[in-house]
């Protein structure tokens, strides 16, 4: 059985369908990304997944995954005094918010250290600049050693220097600790680059597999709803583009 395998997953909403029958398999350890246009079902497909949004259909699990979470957008009062350390300390239920024991401290330091975050542990959430944030949410999903790491646009209004910075993180982290990723991205040029495998939807599944085999310009203005000149030469990056 794979890690993952959803079938025949929908969602509505009263009388809006928002996905349809949608079915793929995901393996251990791959890097999944979920594409499509805005309003496609890309966040809602995750929820659902997640059990966070009434479905139909199934969602079978090899063996139930310990999931770390990072959401599309998470917005802090910069006048609220809670540091970095503050809120993992949150995400290690064992131990209460006050308390500060070495345990707990180590862990926090190997989350950090991780995503290249170890100087911020002091810092204040609300002066953050938005890519350190984003290291932080990240190493906040780590800290209970997820085998499933789950990112919603998590380059969401960072620069492209920090998008590339954030997605070369995730994919080294994905190595390193063996886990398997679910990562929703609206750049194609990044899901070919880290991508195993991708899943485009709009609404209904438009396609799956192999970010080489299957975006073709064919696929992508059925996604899209518009005609698609994808430009891709084989063996070079950077290049990767949608064009309505």
């Amino acid at each position: 059985m794979p890690f993952l395998a959803v079938h025949e997953l929908s969602v509505r909403y009263g009388e809006t369908r928002v996905l349809e029958r949608v079915s793929f398999e995901v393996e251990q350890g791959e890097l999944v990304a979920i594409i499509g246009p805005n309003g496609s079902g890309k966040t809602t497909l995750i929820r659902a997944i997640l059990g966070l949004a009434p479905a139909a259909g199934e969602v079978l699990w090899e063996k139930p995954p310990t999931t770390g979470y990072v959401p599309q957008r998470v917005d802090f009062d910069p006048s609220f005094p809670l540091t970095v350390e503050e809120l993992l300390l949150l995400r290690l239920v064992r131990h209460r918010f006050w308390r500060h024991d070495e345990q707990a401290h180590e862990a926090i330091t190997h989350a950090l250290k991780d995503v290249g975050a170890a100087k911020l542990v002091d810092k204040p959430i609300g002066v953050l600049s938005g890519g350190e944030l984003q290291r932080v949410l990240i190493a906040n999903a780590l800290i209970a050693n997820p085998t499933l790491l789950v990112l919603d646009e998590p380059a969401s209004g960072i620069d492209i220097e920090g998008e590339e910075t954030i997605y070369g993180l995730i994919h080294r982290l994905a190595e390193e600790r063996h886990m398997t990723v679910l990562l929703v991205s609206h750049d194609l040029d990044i899901v070919f680059r880290y991508a195993s495998k991708v899943v485009c939807v709009n609404r209904k599944l438009i396609c799956q597999g192999a970010p080489s085999k299957v975006l073709t310009a064919e696929t992508l203005s059925r996604a899209y709803a518009t005609p698609a000149r994808y430009l891709h030469a084989p063996g070079e990056r950077g290049n990767h583009r949608h064009h309505g």
